[in-house]
């Protein structure tokens, strides 16, 4: 297919030349000075807009109002966009936005295109909406959008492969539109991050690397980039349980012609958990440097070094937390007091080229190298069903077992694509073809001490190490698995793996007289995987070379003004990989279907519903310490996700998502128990959601300061492939107060505020549980310039 794009862009010119009329114009530098727009003064029904916040204007030069038709000026807004006449524009380096709402969505389509015109159910979570909620963490910020499960907050390493959920399967976690390889490092730091995208479904076109192309979902952070105004922030995050979080972000043009800019941003996170003994200590630095001639050629260099460190936390047996006529310590850490602290860290440096040659045509070429590893450290817990879940004697007593799981990976991957935009009579065309080539080569083991629990189950001894959970007390202190161990020493796995993975694309975004919008496209995507596993008995390599195409088609119509229908079709490929495997797995496989409406009434209440159905083959079943099998599983379900922003004191944001997820033929688990097709998959609540209302006071009546408070649920949850045990339902109330100035920015915010008291569903083992956290305060104050 690549043979081809050179053919395909003059094909893109000739029409352009034939019709005469160059529809679309070069794309805007984002390292140019943003614009804020104010609606023209003494429009019918428009109120005076306020100024802009101080998150605003740390991304935007300052506003520029334009008093007379049009009423937007600047960069020109993606076709189609519906904007709110009440509201400011903010053009961010990540694309334009009106507060909680974003006019556009890089990562559905790598074009400019305005989100009522992509055939799919994509929510942006903007920085405003992240600053107003006090977020903490990428994750408690992705709970805004409907049917996204994130990633616990004490999950370090490699507890589970693919942690974050989204409509009932596993997602990944991108950054800046490449694959993140077991989302390394500090995964949660906010300092760098401007917008948050999130996909959902099978996005197979555009994106590979890593083990091949998303198949569940992606979370896309966006990174802040550099701007032509010198600015800044340096901050503090104080907050309960020793809860401290210094930050800054240094915006900082190099030469009198702006030619090169520099943005620098970097956190520390230091806390005690509400977990006994867990102390998290994270921190992340990001440099970034652009060289632009401000007319049509943009070279960005983008650094990251990160690191995140606390003691591996494993959660707790179902027995002692839902079952059981014991209760266990709901802040209870298992494992000894002393135990070395497991870390995960990551460094990458990401370099982008955008050229615009004319009008017409750009191209793009992003390429990264990335290195991660990470090193695990647990004292376990061991029962009687070959998990954690039940004593091993009961009522109450676990075997114990000292284990370490170390990973490192190393990372190349490099997505060049070519983008011709033109107009053939009433019909606008976005023609983009490209390819990717990735490189990840992975390598790992798995080992235990039994602390004399071999010697025990063999019968060569009478006393395994043991704890008894209603009075817990770990005596034996932890030291890495090592072979001078004997009998006790197990090598679960020891993998020496590499991802090959390539894959070229065409995509055509059409709209004919302004009213339907076509997307249609395709990869042709290759998957040439070599798996080295040296814990069998006998060393064996399997290899797993695949090459399949994944098509990608949506149609939007315009019904009237602010309301269009959708429906789309997509289909993703990727390997099982990065975890253990016992069998030559296939290529994992899936499909979707989605339908809905996207709406905009009167401007200001906004949002989409949609209904979806996806189908997953090849899907591995992981339990303990390996794959129990690879299986068919299916999700259907609903979304409603709004925002309403009347004007600018008042915004409002809510989502709800039911999902119905569920193994859908038998297969047999590694207990030998059959599961039936229609078992409800774990993990996956059926219903959620999130309501958050924030007011700013105007300047006459409290200048700065603003209120907000918001509710976040989610139903009950299945905890095993079985469905034997189930976690209840829950609900979270946050509330904030905040104020700022152009040079003073604080809030309070109170997490959990009725102190919900609940578990929820965890990976280790198989049969853990985790509670939810607790109450908790945090307070920020920081400077601006």
């Amino acid at each position: 297919m690549s043979r081809h794009l050179p053919t395909l862009c003059v094909v893109a010119a000739v029409a352009v030349a034939a019709s005469q009329s160059a529809h679309s114009q070069a794309r805007p530098d984002p390292t140019l000075p943003p614009v804020v727009v104010n609606p023209p003064d003494g429009k019918k029904g428009a109120r005076p807009a306020r100024r802009a916040s101080s998150a605003a204007r740390r991304t935007a030069s300052p506003q520029r109002t334009q008093p007379a038709a049009p009423p937007l000026a600047g960069p020109p807004l993606p076709a189609g966009a519906i904007v709110n006449p009440n509201l400011p524009v903010t053009w961010t380096t990540a694309g334009p936005v009106q507060g909680y709402r974003a006019l556009s969505a890089q990562s559905a389509t790598k074009t400019d295109t305005a989100i009522e015109r992509i055939a799919q159910n994509i929510q942006v979570i903007p920085r405003q909406l992240i600053d107003d909620q006090g977020a903490i963490s990428v994750s408690e910020a992705a709970l805004n959008a409907s049917n996204v499960q994130p990633v616990y907050p004490l999950i370090v390493g490699n507890a589970e492969m693919y942690p974050i959920k989204i409509r009932g399967f596993s997602a990944e976690q991108w950054r800046d539109g490449l694959v993140v390889p077991y989302d390394a490092g500090d995964r949660d730091g906010l300092v760098n991050v401007e917008r948050i995208e999130i996909l959902k479904g099978p996005n197979a076109i555009l994106y590979g690397g890593g083990a091949g192309a998303p198949i569940g979902g992606t979370l896309n952070v966006v990174s802040k980039l550099p701007t032509d105004k010198a600015s800044g922030e340096f901050g503090v995050r104080l907050g309960s349980r020793q809860y401290w979080n210094p930050f800054f972000d240094i915006n900082q043009p190099l030469n009198a012609d702006k030619t090169a800019l520099f943005r620098i941003t970097g956190e520390y996170t230091g806390n005690k958990s509400f977990i006994d003994v867990i102390e998290s200590k994270r921190y992340n630095i990001n440099p970034t440097l652009t060289l632009t001639n401000h007319e049509d050629t943009r070279l960005t260099i983008q650094g990251q070094v990160s690191k995140q460190q606390q003691q591996a936390y494993q959660g707790l047996p179902v027995y002692g937390t839902l079952l059981g006529d014991f209760r266990v310590r709901q802040d209870l850490f298992i494992g000894p007091s002393s135990i070395e602290p497991s870390y995960s860290k990551t460094e990458s440096v990401t370099a982008t080229l955008d050229h615009q040659f004319n009008p017409i045509l750009s191209a793009n070429v992003k390429a990264r190298w990335s290195q991660s590893s990470f090193d695990q450290m647990s004292q376990n817990i061991w029962g009687g069903d070959f998990t954690g879940a039940v004593p091993a004697f009961p009522p109450s007593t676990w075997l114990l077992q000292n284990m370490e799981m170390y990973q490192e990976q190393k990372e190349f991957t490099i997505n060049p694509s070519l983008q011709a935009k033109f107009a053939i009579g009433p019909s606008t065309h976005t023609l983009l073809v490209g390819g990717d080539y990735s490189r990840v080569s992975d390598r790992g083991a798995m080992t235990a001490d039994s602390l004399g629990n071999n010697c025990f189950l063999l019968g060569l001894c009478l006393f395994p190490v043991t704890v008894d959970l209603a009075n817990p007390s770990f005596t034996v202190p932890y030291t890495r698995p090592s072979p001078a161990a004997g009998i006790e020493f197990a090598k679960y796995f020891d993998f020496q793996n590499s991802y090959e993975t390539k894959g070229a694309y065409t995509q055509l975004q059409s709209s004919f007289y302004d009213r339907v919008h076509l997307l249609a496209g395709v990869r042709l995507a290759n998957l040439d995987i070599s798996y080295t596993e040296s814990a069998r008995p006998v060393p064996t390599t399997f290899v797993t070379d695949t090459t399949r195409a994944l098509p990608r088609a949506g149609l939007v119509v315009d019904l009237v003004q602010g309301l269009s229908a959708y429906a789309s079709y997509s289909e993703g490929m990727k390997w099982a990989g990065f975890t253990t495997a016992v069998t030559r797995p296939a290529p994992e496989l899936s499909d979707q279907v989605e339908a809905g409406l996207k709406f905009n009434i009167n401007k200001q209440f906004s949002g989409n519903l949609s209904v979806f159905e996806i189908h997953r083959t090849n899907v591995p079943v992981t339990l303990a310490i390996g794959v129990a099998g690879l299986t068919m599983q299916k999700s259907k379900g609903f979304e409603a996700d709004a925002i309403w922003q009347p004007d600018t004191n008042w915004s409002f944001l809510g989502s709800y998502g039911f999902t119905d997820a569920v193994f859908a033929e038998p297969f047999l688990d590694f207990t030998g128990a059959v599961i039936p097709a229609g078992t409800k998959l774990p993990f996956v609540p059926q219903h959620t959601g999130r309501l958050w209302a924030n007011y700013k006071f105007d300047p006459g009546a409290l200048p700065g300061v603003s209120l907000g408070a918001g509710i976040t649920f989610a139903s009950s949850q299945y905890v095993d492939n079985a469905n034997l045990w189930q976690t209840a339902g829950y609900y979270t109330v946050d509330g904030k107060i905040g104020y700022e100035t152009d040079h003073v920015r604080a809030f309070l915010t109170v997490k959990n505020l009725t102190g919900e008291k609940y578990f929820v569903p965890y990976t280790w083992l198989g049969g853990q549980v985790a509670p939810g956290a607790p109450r908790a305060v945090y307070g920020q104050i920081s400077w601006l310039y």
